[in-house]
Order: C-alpha cells, then structure tokens, then sequence
C-alpha cells in the first residue's frame, strides 16, 4: 500500500512538473521600463519580470520556442532568454542600435536591421558571432524577413520608401521595391507568395508579389471620426487557419482586421493607446496587442474580433509574443 502510494505521488508530482516545464506564457517588451515581462498565457496573471536593460524591442522565439531573442536597442545587442527558467542565459552582439530582426527556419541565422548605419547584419546563431553587415540597405532599414525557404531576405526602408531584397547566400542586395511612405514591418502571406509591408504615415499595406517581386496592390484604411494622419499602419498578426490578418494601426488605437485572400477590410477594432505589437495564439482565439501610449496590453476576442481585457504591463510596451506551442 506505501509503494503504491509512493507510485502515485511521484506521477503527480511529474504531471505537475510538466505543466511548469511546459508552461504557456505571454512575453511583452517594454522599452521605457527596461523589462520583459512574462503573463500566464491563461490567467494573464504576472509571472515574472526580467530586467534586460536598454531598450528591449523585438522578440523572437527559436524554432521549438525553447529560447526567447529579445533586441536590446540601447546596448547593441540580443538577450537570450531561457522560455522554462525565465532566465537570461547569453548575448549576441548585433552592432549599432539593433530594432527588429528574424530568425530564419533552420535556427542558423539571425538578420537584424541597424537603423543609424543603413546595414543589416548577419549573425551566426550557433556560435553566436556577426558573420557579415550588408551596407547601404535603404536609409532607416527596420523590418527584417527571411522568406519561407530562407534564401532572401525583405528589408523595409522607412527614409527610402521602399523593401530590398537580400540575396542570403550572395549576401548581397538583389532587388529593390518602391512602397509607400514611411515603410515599417513585413509579413509573408498565403505560404509565401505574398510579402505584405505597413507604411506608417501613407495608412496604406503594400502587397507585394514574391514571385514576380512587384507592387501588386495596396491597402488603405479608412476608420470613420477619425482622421487619416492618425491611422499609423506598423505590425502585423497572422491568422493562418482563419485567412485574417491583423494590422495595428498606431494612433488611431484600432487593429483592422483584413481577409488574406481577397485583401478586403473585415473589420476595425477599439483597442488602446497607439497600438503597435502583436501576437496570435495557436489556437487563434486570442490576439494580444501593445498598446505604447496606455502602457498596457489588450487582448482580443477572435470569435467576437472584440477587445474583452486590457493588463497593465511596463512602461511603453513594444513587441508580444505568446509561447503555447
């Protein structure tokens, strides 16, 4: 009866220990508190803070989101974060004012943007070393996509209104397509044939076709009682099961919501203070966006495409990503 006993407590305690190990968790940057914090994917309770330090920006999982990448702007560099231990265990320098990169699919390199040297910079991940900065990538370069297969490159050029095209193996620049004003991130849409860019101050996404590698249409949002220079397009989510995808629209404190396939606006949703960052869960119930000038977060019913919560966070929220995969 005690071994018996002693049998079940030890299953128990190797449940409870997996739940921990394998725990689902939100990870918010904020730039102005200098932490990332960490929420209870289902609670939104707060589990942790983690001082980073200078100005932590972009956050990017590895391939089995056993490790957190987090750009530390002021300090040129990227903190690795242990997702089980909530710990930072490494740092990778980047060069000069880091601000948004990529992890290609394999996990061997990291592309990142320099915004104040025009470079994007190449790093080896497995050792952890600069392997190569491409110069001259636009004026302003900032955001960063490897494509599908990780042979190229997309690089948004806020001062030259336009996306380069990076050659990985060549490392060099191979093409180079005019967008709208003030250009700031990516997203790869509908397995890759799509590359679609926010141009922050035309309130216009660009859809750019990869395989010809041209303009192919332009989006343009429009949000009655508020006024088109408030419409301020920066991130993206991507709701691949639901053909949704969703774009912050900065000032105007809304995410529209447009359908992948045919480009239309489905809907417009109240959130907070310029909202900038933002993140779907797997099930694609829920988006989780920053908002930067009401230092919180909301997080969005996708059943509903309704705002149901908002959580206080740090000051001047950046980028989210959820870990519950």
């Amino acid at each position: 009866m005690q071994k018996l006993l002693i049998f079940f407590i030890l299953i128990f305690n190797f449940f409870i220990l997996s739940i921990f190990i394998h725990a689902n968790n939100i990870f918010i940057s904020n730039e102005n508190s200098d932490t990332v914090v960490v929420l209870d994917a289902a609670t939104k309770e707060l589990v942790k803070t983690i001082d980073t330090g200078g100005r932590p920006r972009d956050l990017k999982f590895n391939k089995n989101f056993s490790k957190l990448y987090v750009v530390i702007s002021e300090e040129n560099h990227i903190l690795e974060i242990d997702t089980e231990k909530l710990e930072i265990i490494d740092k990778i320098e980047t060069g000069d004012d880091p601000e948004i990169f990529d992890i290609d699919f394999n996990n061997n390199l990291i592309a990142v943007s320099n915004e104040d040297d025009n470079e994007l910079t190449l790093i080896d991940l497995n050792k952890k070393e600069i392997i190569q900065s491409i110069k001259d990538v636009g004026v302003e370069p900032e955001g960063v996509n490897f494509t599908p297969d990780g042979n190229l490159v997309y690089v948004t050029s806020e001062g030259t209104s336009s996306v380069l095209i990076i050659d990985v193996p060549k490392r060099e620049i191979v093409n180079e397509i005019l967008v709208e004003n003030r250009p700031r991130r990516g997203l790869f849409v509908n397995n890759g044939k799509e590359y679609w860019v926010s141009n922050e101050l035309s309130g216009t996404v660009s859809v750019i076709d990869t395989k010809m590698q041209e303009l192919i249409k332009t989006i343009k949002f429009s949000i009655k009682g508020i006024r088109n220079q408030q419409i301020t397009p920066v991130d993206f989510a991507y709701a691949k099961n639901k053909n949704l995808v969703f774009v912050t629209l900065g000032s105007a404190n809304h995410v529209a919501v447009v359908d992948a396939l045919t480009h239309k606006i489905i809907e417009y949703i109240l959130v907070g203070k310029r909202v900038w960052g933002a993140d779907v869960d797997l099930a694609e119930e829920e988006l989780i966006v920053t908002n930067g000038n009401s230092d919180d977060i909301s997080v969005v019913d996708l059943n509903r495409l309704l705002a149901i919560k908002s959580i206080p966070v740090g000051k001047t929220p950046h980028s989210v990503r959820i870990k519950n995969k």
